[in-house]
């Protein structure tokens, strides 16, 4: 029975609260971009693209992406014809190019069922939205490319990096829409992804990280591989770090329906620290030992003092 508890006490609440807003006035929280806004999130590893040395590029000359072919029109330069098109077709197309921006990154936010456990503070989900929608508002006012994963089962959710600072309105509303739902692999979430992130650059995931170690391990080798900076933002409650229930409880599992324990905490609390205490140890140097950044919080904790203190380390290291 312990070890049904503790893969499910991780996961579980009494009730599922409600999806609301991490903060009244939207996800982005004024006071806290006040708090980070004079910070950089620098890469540590060289990204492709290329904007006043921010970051290492691998690209070399100019500072433009191919995006698409349009029919020319009257009035457009000719060095802008592609003549191989023109050799196939007969006809003028100009080639369109995008910014090259000296960073891509991606904030990836686990919606498992887990995430939605909020008891005596906002969800895990809530909080995870909150802190993506911060650093992706932090990459654009760096003029970096940013794009938003949303991790799920049956709706995932992917909005592609872009540039402009218009483009921040598409990540705010993939984020708001963004809801727990039942179980189902992170590891092979992320994997399923991968194939998008065609530049290399910076991937942010938000979890609570319960489930397959091992594969989310090899997801994230995987990123870490394609030449990708890793962070793991890993957002617990602080029922779950403290486990401090006094009395007889009914934990109700939040990724398994109908799957419910009563007993008492405190028969149990010394096994499920310890149990935890290594779970997180095994987290920490997983992500650690493939070269990415692992930042541990709690819903409890103040988000500008967080990602304050995360920025401000990476930039030292950098």
């Amino acid at each position: 029975m312990l070890s049904l508890f503790r893969s499910k006490a991780k996961a579980t609440v009494t009730a599922a609260p409600e999806r609301t807003n991490a903060h009244p006035n939207g996800l982005v929280d004024p006071s806290v971009m006040d708090q980070i806004g004079h910070l950089e999130f620098l890469s540590r590893r060289v990204v492709d693209g290329l904007l006043a040395g921010k970051h290492r590029s691998t690209t070399k000359g100019g500072c433009c992406e191919f995006s698409q072919h349009r029919q020319y029109a009257s009035g457009d330069e000719i060095r802008q014809i592609d003549w191989q098109v023109y050799a196939r077709n007969d006809r003028y197309f100009i080639k369109q190019f995008e910014e090259e921006t000296n960073l891509h990154g991606i904030v990836a936010v686990d919606t498992s069922g887990s995430m939605n456990f909020g008891l005596s503070t906002v969800s895990k989900l809530d909080y995870a939205c909150q802190a993506a929608a911060c650093l992706a508002r932090l990459l654009l006012h760096q003029r970096d490319a940013v794009g938003a994963v949303i991790l799920n089962e049956n709706k995932p959710l992917f909005v592609p990096p872009k540039q402009h600072a218009a483009h921040l309105q598409a990540i705010l509303a993939a984020l708001q829409s963004a809801e727990a739902s039942d179980g189902g692999d992170l590891g092979t979430q992320i994997r399923a992804c991968i194939p998008r992130l065609r530049r290399r650059g910076l991937f942010v995931l938000f979890s609570d990280c319960f489930g397959n170690l091992d594969e989310l391990g090899k997801a994230l080798r995987i990123v870490r591989a394609r030449g990708h900076d890793v962070v793991v933002m890993h957002v617990l409650a602080p029922e779950e770090v403290h486990f401090n229930f006094r009395r007889w409880s009914s934990f109700q599992s939040l990724e398994i329906s109908g799957q419910k324990l009563n007993l008492d905490p405190a028969a149990v609390r010394d096994e499920y620290l310890k149990r935890f205490r290594t779970f997180l140890d095994q987290l920490e140097e997983l992500v650690t030992g493939l070269g990415g950044d692992y930042i541990r919080t709690t819903t409890n904790h103040d988000l500008a003092e967080t990602l304050g203190w995360f920025l401000r380390s990476r930039i030292a290291r950098t």
